[in-house]
């Protein structure tokens, strides 16, 4: 006498775990976008911050031996590279023309400040690099650009900045902010 046995064959339990995987990667697709998606909005608070951050700096900071200190935020356009906000103080106004070497006994950088991973700056309206100078005590603020020729103050009212999750071009994963140079207000959404 034969006893039946009640299992699954191997034909069962393969389209079973085909099943599972396919759902598996079908949840894990949206959540791997939505994750990038984050990432993005991070990174504009995080930007926005920054430029809060220095302006606050650059009200309140401690005289030192001169005067009070002035606040520079530097963003650079690197698309080989991870996206650096760099936040320098000067005892006076700007009067450097290359900012490359740009470190000497009277400018000291604050600190250096990483946007999350792969999220990279696409446009720096039409510029590689832009230099947000904030005047200590009066929050006045100019913009400068450097190129080959030297500096360059940049006198639009608004400045987009653009960037997105490595480099993608789909416009679910780039993300736009704007600065208005007149009120000092970063504006994301």
């Amino acid at each position: 006498m034969v006893k039946k046995v009640n299992a699954f064959t191997l034909i069962e339990l393969l389209v079973s775990m085909t099943i599972l995987f396919s759902i598996m990667f079908l949840t894990y697709i949206p959540y791997n976008h939505y994750q990038n998606k984050a990432k993005l909005k991070l990174t504009s608070r995080e930007i926005s911050q920054s430029f809060y951050e220095a302006k606050t700096m650059a009200v309140s900071w401690v005289k030192d031996e001169t005067n009070n200190r002035a606040m520079w935020i530097y963003i650079e356009n690197v698309s080989w590279n991870n996206t650096y906000l760099t936040f320098f103080s000067y005892p006076h106004d700007i009067e450097t023309d290359n900012i490359n070497n740009i470190v000497s006994w009277d400018i000291k950088i604050i600190k250096v400040k990483e946007v999350q991973p792969w999220v990279r700056i696409n446009n720096l309206w039409w510029h590689n690099n832009l230099l947000f100078f904030f005047e200590s005590i009066t929050w006045k603020s100019r913009i400068y650009t450097f190129t080959w020729a030297g500096k360059t103050e940049i006198l639009d009212t608004q400045i987009p900045i653009m960037f997105s999750y490595k480099d993608a071009i789909s416009p679910t994963l780039q993300r736009r902010i704007t600065y208005f140079t007149e009120t000092n207000i970063v504006d994301y959404n």
